[in-house]
């Protein structure tokens, strides 16, 4: 395999197919990476409250939850737009991500096979494989970063710093074997979406062409950590905006100017989400799409046995 060209068309594909990037990669990149904000910030400040540092009378989430409960007591007119927004947040991170990538995965295996088919079918295909693509997502999700990061902060918060000692090896060892699993699970979703595969047989297929295919698949990973670096582009923009914000506001709260600070701080945090979400976007469709690429092209190749000949 010419790792190099496979990336090369996987990149001009990408930027030939922009609107792709822009409506199934950039929009749920908008709910996802503004949740991870809020995420950072909750962390954030649930440690500071915590007996680790200054020790609040009132723990972070408990100050939060009175707030918002005073707040729409006063003011019961904004309760239904409050409640409608939440509901948009909630499908636009736990539905809408799974869509998308369904639908990604479908039109840039389609339209790589020479098919021509619309952007806005991408919905129907998305939908059609919603169900296993969510139940798959469910099962991987216990032992990804985040996880594993929550359960360390949140034992710690409980227990102070003395349960590292227990804690930190045992959340290390869950980390990588989420690291190896995901190596092993590389190809689960596009069994699902492409063949139409349940969960645990394209869960199993996936296993089994990592292991025939491991040079490539390793190589090709290699490949993607180098060139995308996705995941700590993304972590630099969840922990980039809340500063942006935090500072803004705090900039003019040192001028006197308060409510200018919020207002001045909410632009700042909006126009850094939206860029942040369409980066994000476009590197999420290009890394979709090189093994999409890599997909088809392991599991297009004859397989030979022992008694094949040369």
């Amino acid at each position: 395999m010419n790792y190099k060209a496979l990336v090369a068309e996987a990149w001009d594909f990408t930027q030939e197919h922009k609107k792709l990037a822009l409506y199934y990669g950039a929009v749920p990149a908008f709910f996802t990476t503004g949740v991870g904000v809020g995420y950072i910030i909750y962390q954030y400040y649930s440690f500071l409250s915590s007996q680790l540092f200054q020790n609040w009378e009132h723990k972070f989430l408990t100050v939060v939850l009175e707030y918002a409960f005073n707040f729409l007591i006063n003011k019961t007119y904004l309760l239904f737009p409050l409640i409608i927004t939440a509901i948009i947040v909630l499908i636009g991170y736990f539905i809408l991500p799974v869509i998308c990538q369904g639908a990604l995965i479908q039109l840039v295996a389609r339209r790589k096979n020479g098919q021509i088919v619309h952007g806005r079918k991408g919905i129907n295909y998305g939908l059609l494989s919603f169900l296993p693509l969510f139940e798959y997502r469910l099962l991987v999700q216990t032992f990804s970063i985040t996880s594993v990061f929550s359960t360390v902060a949140l034992a710690l918060r409980i227990m102070g710093w003395n349960i590292m000692t227990t804690i930190v090896p045992l959340m290390v060892f869950v980390a990588i074997l989420g690291v190896v699993l995901a190596l092993f699970l590389t190809y689960t979703e596009f069994f699902i979406v492409i063949d139409g595969e349940s969960v645990f047989t394209s869960m199993t297929k996936s296993f089994s062409l990592v292991i025939k295919n491991l040079e490539e698949t390793l190589l090709v990973t290699i490949l993607m950590l180098i060139i995308g670096l996705r995941i700590i582009i993304q972590i630099l923009f969840v922990l980039l905006i809340p500063i942006l914000v935090i500072a803004g506001i705090y900039l003019m709260t040192l001028a006197n100017l308060p409510h200018l600070g919020i207002i001045v701080g909410a632009i700042m945090g909006l126009v850094g989400l939206i860029i942040a979400s369409y980066l994000i976007g476009i590197i999420h469709t290009f890394t979709v799409i090189v093994w999409t690429f890599t997909f088809l092209k392991l599991t297009g190749e004859k397989e030979s046995d022992a008694r094949s000949e040369a």
